[in-house]
């Protein structure tokens, strides 16, 4: 999309009371540099708290990230959610001269990094040693607005490696798209048994959803905008305002406190994204 497409969505999103908003990180693609479009569209709303999801580790330093979220987090009176992952796309970092680690070391960089930018946060005086990024000192300034810094998403696909990642490192957990109800059982049970093995209890980490987000006024909404954008999954949210609800139900039952939605046809058709406001959102209290 471009900037004024961006800006009108993120602004109507915020005057429909949704929580937040989100941008995708690729250097090689045809969009926006994630974080100086993020920057520009939080300063010209006023409530969602600007996620982006997610960050590619390598593409920038973590002494340098860690400026850069504890400056907007200041600037925007700490609305920001700092989401990063190990890195997608091999061939947006190859399309861009940067190297491409095997995932085991991506996750052990982006884990040591989080350890350097949390001391940066904290603005303790001295000296950390990094593993990966040799000795920073601190305090770091400024200061984000959240003490101790932003909420931490790490997000990502896979169990064994990332998940592992998250249960150390992570504040928020992202994993995959349009997962089940039953995958995400799964998925939690695995999060709980990493988590009390790192010495960590489980209900101290959020978990979030992404979800596709097909919804109509009536069957025949439904059925036409099923037919229109032809959803890959099964999983998908799909029906009327009280089927979305029910659906969602299940998976906040599950733990699920987050959501990130996609709605397609956005930016054009915006039906959806305001149905949703107006006959779902509610259901589930203030953002």
């Amino acid at each position: 999309m471009t900037f004024p497409q961006l800006l009108s969505l993120w602004r109507e999103a915020d005057r429909l009371g949704y929580a937040g908003a989100s941008l995708y990180d690729l250097l090689a693609a045809p969009c926006l540099e994630c974080w100086t479009a993020l920057t520009a569209l939080t300063a010209l709303t006023s409530r969602l708290r600007p996620v982006p999801l997610v960050l590619a580790w390598d593409y920038r330093h973590p002494a340098v990230l860690a400026k850069m979220a504890a400056t907007l987090d200041a600037l925007s009176g700490g609305r920001l959610v700092l989401g990063v992952g190990a890195g997608g796309s091999r061939d947006d970092h190859e399309a861009s001269g940067l190297l491409w680690h095997p995932l085991a070391e991506r996750l052990a960089r982006l884990e040591d990094g989080l350890r350097l930018m949390r001391f940066l946060w904290s603005g303790q005086e001295g000296e950390f040693v990094s593993r990966f990024y040799g000795r920073v000192r601190g305090p770091g300034e400024p200061r984000p607005a959240q003490a101790g810094g932003p909420l931490v998403l790490i997000g990502g696909h896979g169990r064994r490696l990332l998940l592992r990642t998250v249960a150390r490192a992570a504040d928020l957990c992202n994993v995959g798209f349009d997962l089940s109800p039953e995958e995400w059982a799964e998925t939690k049970a695995l999060l709980a048994r990493y988590c009390q093995e790192e010495g960590r209890h489980p209900a101290s980490l959020g978990l979030s959803h992404n979800a596709t987000v097909l919804i109509g006024g009536n069957d025949a909404a439904v059925a036409a905008a099923r037919e229109r954008y032809r959803p890959r999954s099964a999983s998908v949210i799909l029906g009327t305002p009280e089927r979305c609800i029910a659906q969602l139900q299940r998976y906040v039952e599950l733990g699920v406190t987050w959501f990130f939605l996609l709605f397609p046809g956005l930016p054009e058709d915006r039906a959806g994204l305001r149905l949703f406001a107006r006959a779902v959102l509610p259901a589930f209290g203030p953002a």
